[in-house]
């Protein structure tokens, strides 16, 4: 999927009765989905595409993300991010991250490997740093989030306390959390595709983050 480009804005022109038309400008939501999974056909991509049509059939402007596609830097603990709201790195996460600043919503998803996300994951939650100023506040509002893991144990409860533990950030960087989607027995890479009320949770999260306030 385009990972990046024109600009989220854009008019709709609304036509009422009588043939008389007058153009209305309406709010369109700006969502961005980083998809944290090494594969292209798996539980996690399977997810996201669906987060992302549930947002798109409802009128939001996506924009995807796949972070094992792009070249990218860790965080250098320069710090210049405390003075200035921007990363000093100059790569196509900081591109991302121009575009996370003006979204009204992130999705991220990671597959759970050694108990914990993929790396390129981690990397990227470090890299949000610019979006807290020097209080840890946020700089750019708040923003809806939905995560996204899969795992290849069968109880989705296992990994509970890793997830509570990295949502502890979210509020650092205006991200309020409304949902948790945990895809649990992966071995299969079509373990999502076969659960129906799953693929539903996902959608639907989807449409509720480009219809909601």
């Amino acid at each position: 999927m385009p990972s990046g480009g024109r600009n989220f804005a854009f008019q709709r022109a609304r036509t009422k009765g009588g043939g008389c038309c007058r153009e209305a400008h309406e709010a369109v939501k700006k969502i961005v989905v980083f998809n944290g999974s090494p594969r292209s056909d798996g539980n996690t991509i399977t997810l996201l595409n669906l987060v992302a049509k549930g947002a798109r059939d409802a009128g939001a402007d996506v924009k995807f993300y796949t972070l094992f596609k792009m070249k990218f830097m860790a965080c250098q603990s320069c710090f210049s991010c405390r003075m200035h709201p921007d990363c000093a790195i100059h790569d196509e996460v900081s591109a991302a991250l121009d575009e996370v600043k003006e979204a009204d919503a992130v999705v991220i998803g990671s597959p759970i490997y050694m108990m914990q996300m993929t790396g390129p994951v981690k990397n990227l939650y470090d890299r949000l740093y610019p979006l807290t100023d020097m209080d840890y506040k946020p700089r750019f509002g708040t923003k809806k989030l939905v995560t996204v893991y899969t795992q290849g144990f069968d109880d989705p409860a296992l990994f509970e306390s890793y997830f509570e533990y990295t949502a502890a950030v979210f509020p650092w960087f205006g991200f309020e959390l409304v949902d948790n989607i945990v895809c649990a027995g992966a071995y299969d890479p079509e373990t999502a595709e076969h659960d129906a009320p799953l693929k539903i949770r996902a959608y639907e999260a989807g449409k509720a983050l480009a219809i909601g306030r």
